[in-house]
């Protein structure tokens, strides 16, 4: 298929890019044109809102040259922002199953299998549709079995594809296809209805079980990578309930200076924060047996009744952006890093690093990296929504 014609914006900048190389040259002048371009919005670089962007997405953004426009983002992006944005509202098991639904979802610029792609896209917003419209008409207990039902349904299907996808199997997917198109072919967004059909699979791995590599649990003393894009989510077992004693841990290059902050919800509807700053010349540095400075900023927590939380970091505008470790640790000494970015731009400057549900088996940790361009406009996207602010950086506690 030939390539649509470009537009004369574009072929503008074309013309004009051979004069403005050969007038900056390649050194520190490009360099520095090419970081301001970056950095501040200006004709040449469309004006873009990265609330909820995935770090990896940004970086690649970052990568354009100046007055490209961003791609397209993956399937399953809308879809993931509306769930964080509900997570006060859904049951928490709907979140966890949804985000793993959406976890299926594949990289941007690839277009994906087309029966997982309605999973996403149209599936998977139609049952939260319909659960929050009969909540709205007084039928929230019976909604919120039939939306974990079909929420789970979802799940096995959107496994099975990933599975056949993996092993080239277009049988398998045509059974998952015609299975799903049959099963959801009443569904709309003002009704939630399950026949007595059953799933091509009838086992549904609970969303804490190591199956299939994308949730892992961690026994006392272990330690889990979570990978933002592979295996993001960890369960933290415990015996009994009460509260969590978590340690946060933040590497850092000497000299950036960075908030590393939490948000949490109680279980009664409380919504709490805490943070630290480090400083720019001061904090001592880490002794690793290497040759770059670094230095931890630390945040000791203790939650007494959480329900769910999130951990953010924000840092200074204008450097480039920093990749980082954040360290999690609880009192049984498990531990889970979290590999995530600071962007460092004006308009992407916190990153939300993780989120955590309380659940009766544990606490679920997730590995979001995502940025948004305050705190006000991060809490809003995870639906800490009962906040008075003084402004976009600052909640009145």
């Amino acid at each position: 298929m030939p390539k649509p014609p470009a537009s004369p914006r574009r072929r503008m900048q074309g013309a004009l890019e051979p004069a403005v190389s050969k007038a900056l040259g390649s050194g520190r002048r490009r360099a520095a044109a090419t970081r301001a371009s970056r950095i501040l919005p200006g004709r040449l670089r469309p004006v873009t809102d990265f609330s909820g962007w995935r770090v990896a997405e940004f970086a690649a953004w970052a990568a354009l040259p100046p007055g490209a426009y961003a791609a397209s983002r993956p399937p399953g992006s809308e879809v993931s922002s509306r769930v964080n944005a509900l997570s006060a509202t859904l049951p928490t098991e709907a979140v966890l199953l949804s985000r793993a639904i959406i976890d299926t979802a594949p990289l941007a610029g690839d277009d994906g299998n087309p029966t997982l792609v309605d999973v996403l896209e149209r599936y998977l917003p139609e049952s939260i549709s319909a659960y929050e419209l009969s909540t709205r008409r007084g039928r929230k207990d019976s909604a919120e079995q039939l939306l974990l039902t079909q929420l789970r349904l979802l799940h096995t299907v959107a496994r099975n594809v990933e599975q056949a996808e993996a092993a080239h199997n277009e049988r398998d997917l045509q059974i998952q296809d015609r299975f799903l198109r049959e099963r959801f072919a009443n569904l709309t967004p003002g009704q939630l209805d399950l026949s007595d059909r059953t799933p091509p699979s009838p086992d549904v791995p609970s969303i804490d079980a190591p199956a299939r590599g994308r949730t892992k649990s961690v026994t006392p003393d272990a330690r889990a990578f979570l990978d933002p894009e592979h295996h993001p989510v960890v369960l933290f077992k415990r015996a009994t309930g009460g509260a969590w004693d978590v340690s946060l841990r933040l590497a850092l290059p000497k000299g950036h200076a960075t908030v590393l902050g939490m948000v949490e919800e109680t279980t009664t509807g409380a919504t709490l924060f805490a943070h630290k700053a480090n400083r720019r010349l001061l904090g001592s540095r880490r002794a690793t047996g290497f040759r770059s400075p670094q230095v931890d900023l630390t945040l000791p927590l203790k939650l007494l009744s959480p329900k769910r939380f999130v951990i953010y970091a924000q840092s200074e505008i204008g450097r480039e952006p920093t990749d980082t470790v954040l360290f999690l640790r609880t009192e049984g000494g498990s531990q889970a890093e979290l590999p995530t970015s600071l962007t460092n731009h004006p308009r992407a400057s916190l990153t939300v690093i993780a989120t955590a549900y309380d659940t009766p088996d544990g606490l679920v940790l997730r590995n979001e990296s995502v940025v948004y361009p305050d705190l006000r406009s991060a809490c809003a996207g995870f639906g800490y929504r009962n906040i008075t602010w003084l402004d976009r950086h600052t909640p009145i506690v």
